[in-house]
């Protein structure tokens, strides 16, 4: 037993002194990365197109399967290819917190930040050191701080769907269990459902059926990391499409005042 505890002390020490870089800011300049309220004032103020990426599309990247993806080449190397593109009309957005160390975050979240050393270190690498990206965080704000003015910022987020028309392309069934609706206030909204799990497999289909939406139409995209390619294509094709990840689910948990414990958050991230 105290040969293993023994084993385990450099990857201690190496944890402790990821830890310690992390919250003394020495990752805070590598990349060009909008927070929050800079990203979200950015969609404000811009008509633009955006997608997320996390660590699942990190993974993907890496050849790594993930619980709403299978490994895919052809979809990690359009997620390598879309991580650097640079262009007016759409923006990338990656996790401002995994290189700037932001007070206020759930404790769970934060030591999940101590821990992204790969992660990190992956998309140092990848990106694009001149491009300024946003913050992923937009779409899960409740499930990453434990204090912060969340009623204004919803608000400011259902804004931004007042009186738009919509277009949600979405897993099937993803929404059963919502209560509160973040675009209530649309003008009217259209589903468009794909599979929940693996979706990339369908993109074919996926892709030719978005495309028969109206133009005016703002396209919202709730499907994992084929999102990401699927919101490219439809901005090359005349759409403003947003890659919306967790909005509405997290919205939907922010009015119901759900539990934030380590399990809670875990059961949030699954797939539905």
């Amino acid at each position: 037993m105290e040969i293993k505890k023994i084993k385990r002390i450099p990857k201690r020490i190496e944890r402790e002194v990821e830890a310690f870089k992390y919250r003394k800011g020495m990752y805070s300049n590598k990349l060009k990365i909008l927070n929050v309220d800079e990203s979200l004032s950015y969609i404000e103020e811009n008509d633009i197109s955006f997608y997320r990426y996390g660590d699942g599309e990190i993974a993907l990247m890496m050849g790594e399967g993930i619980p709403f993806q299978q490994a895919d080449e052809k979809l990690a190397r359009r997620l390598i290819e879309l991580l650097v593109t640079d262009e007016k009309g759409i923006k990338a957005a990656i996790p401002y917190y995994y290189f700037n160390y932001e007070h206020g975050l759930i404790d769970i979240v934060e030591s999940f930040a101590y821990a992204m050393k790969c992660q990190r270190r992956f998309l140092i690498k990848s990106c694009n050191k001149e491009q300024i990206y946003l913050d992923t965080s937009i779409s899960q704000i409740y499930q990453s701080y434990e204090s912060y003015d969340f009623e204004n910022y919803f608000k400011r987020v259902k804004k931004l769907f007042d009186g738009r028309k919509i277009t949600l392309i979405c897993g099937q069934g993803i929404f059963k269990n919502i209560k509160y609706n973040l675009m209530d206030d649309c003008a009217s909204i259209e589903y468009l459902e794909a599979p929940s799990k693996n979706a990339f497999s369908s993109y074919d289909d996926i892709l030719e059926r978005a495309l028969k939406t109206p133009k005016d139409s703002l396209v919202c995209i709730v499907l994992g990391p084929t999102a990401k390619p699927l919101a490219y294509d439809l901005y090359k094709n005349g759409y403003q499409a947003w890659d919306i990840g967790h909005f509405i689910k997290d919205y939907d948990a922010y009015c119901k005042r759900a539990d934030r414990d380590e399990k809670s958050i875990a059961d949030f991230f699954k797939p539905d």
